[in-house]
């Protein structure tokens, strides 16, 4: 006589069901609500200044294959596909603001196509739906959308790496699981916290009490992406330094964590600024920064709800989100604990699609009406945020765009340009540089006074300069220099430029300075 069957484990069900869900994705829904995504986070996109990690995306991705390669072998290994992608896509579509940030907007909505498939895999199609609404009005994703990086292309990996290993969990195969293998590859080399991601299934798969055959399944997968990735992630792992160092407060990680990492994306405030750069006549002045916390505070209000009553229905959605939410976001934290490199919130948005996931299950634990309502205020909280996002200085303050327009006007082809360094940072210190090559046009055919290598030659993003005083014999038949300063760079560095010139024979300046940026304009008196 056998004892009582023992109950069926949350994997076990999944099998089971085969449908792992109460619907079957609408791929006419999906492909809607992805374009819609796609529209939405694309809006203003061409407004929006470039600024320095998109100037580094520009550098990597016009060089030739050869010169990437070596570019790569030293920094910005983290980027390679992204560039490798970018290159070919300039080739076609050019280097706009537009063009460059059109592939990040069609990824954030292959990502949102993917949260719709997921949570109709997962749950059903109510929450599916509402799932994919959250995710197109989520500021992390948003923000992603219009910057020309590999964030929003990590996130489309993630979503759909999850999506076909839901897949492989309830139908194995022999393509399931290898297609599973190929996109947890692919999103590491994207992104290298995608391996946070595919750590995360591990966790979920042992909760769930998946069956050994299915967890065998799962190794075989992941241990190949492993072994085809080794070599990136240790190149990468090598170039760690040039995350750089900053010290993160307590109170600075808790705000980076709970608000900026998914409901305020990032503001015009550039980095060490205390105010924000909106002008006074703007109707969402200063609205997004209260907005963004009681987003925050709505969202992780309905995230708790819907987390509690799914566990106690042992709803296996709960724990494919959580997993996927918290463990990325628990080891980037660690990592800039243990590394003192600073917390960067943009690098959890390999996990916007859970955040986005994990608020639609709150939103059907409420009554309909309810849901409703918080809906709308969601939708209406993240409309000032989203606006932040898409202003023309939107990006840390940038205002490179009315740098380039003011040398379009007033430089001409035959006017030289200086581009000075801060003092001790050596020959491939900071310099805005970074402008001539996210808006080459504008300078045209303008020598660069203290350019000793090209961007390309060097090996560097921004090549390397030499001193201003061994140059000065370069200005010969000069009878303009454009001097254009980075806003931190000393006032007696600038004094001394100013003195060397002087003495060159260039007396006559003419202040264009912006809001971030010494524009000077130097004539041979």
């Amino acid at each position: 006589m056998t004892g009582p069957a023992a109950p069926p484990t949350a994997a076990s069900r999944l099998v089971a069901t085969g449908g792992l869900g109460t619907s079957v994705p609408s791929v006419r829904t999906a492909v809607l609500l992805g374009s819609l995504g796609t529209i939405v986070h694309l809006l203003g996109a061409w407004r929006v200044a470039l600024w320095t990690d998109e100037a580094a995306t520009v550098s990597a991705a016009t060089r030739s294959w050869s010169e990437l390669a070596d570019l790569v072998s030293g920094i910005d290994a983290v980027h390679v596909l992204h560039a490798a992608i970018l290159h070919v896509w300039i080739d076609v579509a050019g280097a706009s603001p537009l063009a460059l940030r059109l592939p990040s907007a069609l990824a954030t909505g292959l990502a949102v196509a993917g949260v719709h498939v997921l949570a109709s895999r997962l749950t059903d199609r109510r929450t599916a739906l509402l799932a994919a609404v959250v995710a197109i009005a989520l500021p992390r994703l948003a923000w992603a959308g219009i910057e020309a990086r590999s964030f929003a292309f990590s996130a489309a990996a993630a979503v759909w790496t999850t999506e076909v290993l839901v897949r492989a969990v309830a139908r194995p195969s022999r393509t399931r699981w290898a297609g599973y293998g190929v996109l947890a590859a692919v999103g590491v080399l994207l992104n290298i916290y995608g391996a946070l991601v595919v750590a995360a299934h591990l966790v979920t798969l042992t909760v769930l009490r998946t069956p050994r055959s299915l967890l065998v399944g799962w190794a075989a997968a992941a241990g190949t992406a492993a072994v085809v990735t080794a070599p990136f992630v240790l190149l990468v792992a090598r170039q760690s330094a040039q995350l750089g160092n900053s010290e993160t407060s307590p109170a600075a990680l808790v705000r980076n964590v709970v608000v900026n990492q998914w409901f305020l994306g990032e503001t015009p405030t550039p980095a060490g600024a205390t105010t924000p750069l909106v002008p006074r006549d703007d109707l969402l002045h200063g609205a997004w920064a209260p907005a963004a916390v009681l987003l925050a505070v709505l969202c992780w209000g309905l995230v708790a709800l819907g987390t509690v009553v799914a566990l106690r229905r042992r709803d296996p959605a709960a724990v494919w989100v959580l997993a996927w939410l918290v463990l990325p976001t628990a080891a980037i934290v660690a990592l800039a604990l243990v590394t003192g490199s600073g917390y960067a919130p943009r690098y959890a948005t390999v996990s916007a699609p859970a955040v986005a996931l994990a608020v639609a299950l709150g939103l059907v634990a409420l009554p309909r009406r309810r849901s409703l309502v918080a809906l709308a205020c969601v939708l209406a909280l993240a409309v000032p945020v989203l606006a932040s996002q898409r202003r023309p200085d939107a990006k840390n303050g940038s205002d490179w765009d009315v740098v380039a327009a003011t040398l379009g006007a007033h430089a001409a082809p035959a006017d030289a340009v200086y581009f000075p360094v801060r003092p001790g940072e050596g020959p491939a210190g900071r310099s805005l540089r970074a402008v001539r090559i996210a808006y080459p046009d504008a300078f045209g055919e303008m020598p660069d006074v203290t350019l000793a290598a090209s961007p390309a030659t060097s090996g560097t993003l921004w090549g390397t300069s030499a001193d201003l005083v061994a140059s000065v014999d370069r200005l010969e038949g000069v009878d303009v220099v454009w001097l254009i300063v980075r806003d931190d760079h000393p006032a007696i560095a600038l004094a001394l430029d100013l003195a060397t010139l002087d003495e060159a024979g260039f007396g006559l300046v003419v202040d264009h300075s912006t809001r971030r940026t010494t524009l000077l304009e130097v004539r041979r008196g």
